[in-house]
C-alpha cells in the first residue's frame, strides 16, 4: 500500500469498499474524485462513485489509473 505526501493510505483492491463508504479517488494527471461509493461490480473492477456538490454519478474501472483513498 502507497502513500500520499498527506500520509493517507491509498487502497488498490477495491474489494474491501463498500457501499455508502465516503472514497477519494486521484488520478496522477490531477483529477479528483470525492463521494460516496454507489456500487461495485463483484470482481471489484468497476465502481460507481455518487459525487458530492451535485456532481452526478460517475462510472470508474480499475484500469482507468485512479487510486482509491477512503475517507
Amino acid at each position: 500500500m502507497d502513500t500520499y505526501p498527506s500520509g493517507e493510505p491509498d487502497v488498490q483492491d477495491w474489494s474491501g469498499v463498500v457501499r455508502g463508504e465516503p472514497i477519494t479517488l486521484r488520478h496522477p494527471a490531477g483529477t479528483q474524485l470525492c463521494g460516496i461509493l454507489d456500487m461495485r461490480t463483484e470482481d471489484a473492477s468497476v465502481l460507481w462513485i455518487q459525487l458530492y456538490d451535485g456532481g452526478g454519478r460517475r462510472l470508474v474501472h480499475h484500469a482507468d489509473g485512479f487510486r482509491l483513498h477512503r475517507g
